[in-house]
Formats: C-alpha cells, structure tokens, sequence
C-alpha cells in the first residue's frame, strides 16, 4: 500500500478507516431539487422562444440589408431587398429592370413583416438609400412584440424596439 499523506490518515481515522460518499437519500433529494428547478424554467422558456426568434430575425435582416448595401457599393450597381410577407429577395438593377439574385430569404417561424413603409429597401453605388426607398421594416411575432429595422436616407441601418409591433422608435 502506498504511503498516504498525513491529512488524508487523520480524515480515514476520524471516518472509522472508511471511505465515505452518497447516500441514496441524499442522490433522491438532489434529484427532486433539480426536478423541481426544470418544472420551473421550462414554462419560461417557452414564452420567452418567440422574443428570441424575433431579434434573431432582425440581425438577420440588418445583416442582410448590410450585405446588400456592401454589394452595391463594391458591384457599382444599384440593389434591392424586396419584401413578402414572411420572406425577401435581394434584386440587382442590369441597367432597365431589377432582376433577383439567389434564393428568397426566409424569417424564422412565427415572425412575419407585418409593414414597411416601402415594399423594398434600395442602394445606390455610393451606400446610399436609393431616392424614396428608405423606411423601416416592421417584424412582429406571435405575442404582438415588434421591432423595427430602420434604413436611413443617407443608408445607415439601425434596429429599435417598439412598445408592440404597430408601434414606432
């Protein structure tokens, strides 16, 4: 046997030469508390999933009217968010019409546009707002919270939150 340490020969003689550890009264009481703890948490975070789609679909928009704006500055070419009911599609002027690029982008479930003042969001080559097409972007979700993606004239992006979804910041 190997030589033990002075602390742990007086632990192992205070405890009769034992180890100690759980007992199955203690491992059934701490099992209840954390029981009890998940009965609590997991009602709050169902009501708390809607509020977290709803800011994670407005970074996504911002992020994507950012890109959007990057695009047309670095292509030197006009583009565009359009804007449907649960998703948009980023469009690029050729020189007459808009034409779509890529896929439509969708919001998570449960988050829809409910208003914009414009249909679209535009850019110009220079970043910014294409002429009357600056305005913000109303995201609702299930519980009737909102927040707004506002697209400045002069193209800067911010997001605000309303008191509810037909409110304004």
């Amino acid at each position: 046997m190997a030589p033990q340490s002075c602390s742990a020969q007086r632990i192992l003689r205070k405890t009769g030469g034992r180890s100690r550890g759980f007992t199955l009264l203690e491992l059934l009481v701490a099992l209840a508390l954390v029981a009890i703890l998940g009965a609590i948490t997991v009602p709050r975070w169902g009501t708390l999933l809607p509020t977290y789609r709803l800011r994670s679909a407005a970074r996504q928009l911002r992020s994507d009217i950012s890109r959007t704006k990057m695009r047309a500055v670095s292509e030197t070419a006009r583009f565009r968010l359009v804007f449907l009911a649960s998703k948009y599609t980023v469009e690029r002027h050729d020189g007459t019409t808009y034409q779509p690029i890529g896929e439509d982008r969708s919001l998570p479930n449960g988050i829809d546009v409910r208003s914009t003042t414009r249909s679209s969001l535009g850019f110009t080559p220079r970043g910014t707002a294409t002429p009357g097409t600056g305005g913000t972007v109303k995201l609702c979700n299930s519980k009737d919270a909102g927040i707004n993606v506002v697209v400045s004239s002069t193209g800067r992006i911010r997001i605000c939150t309303p008191n509810n979804c037909n409110g304004t910041c």
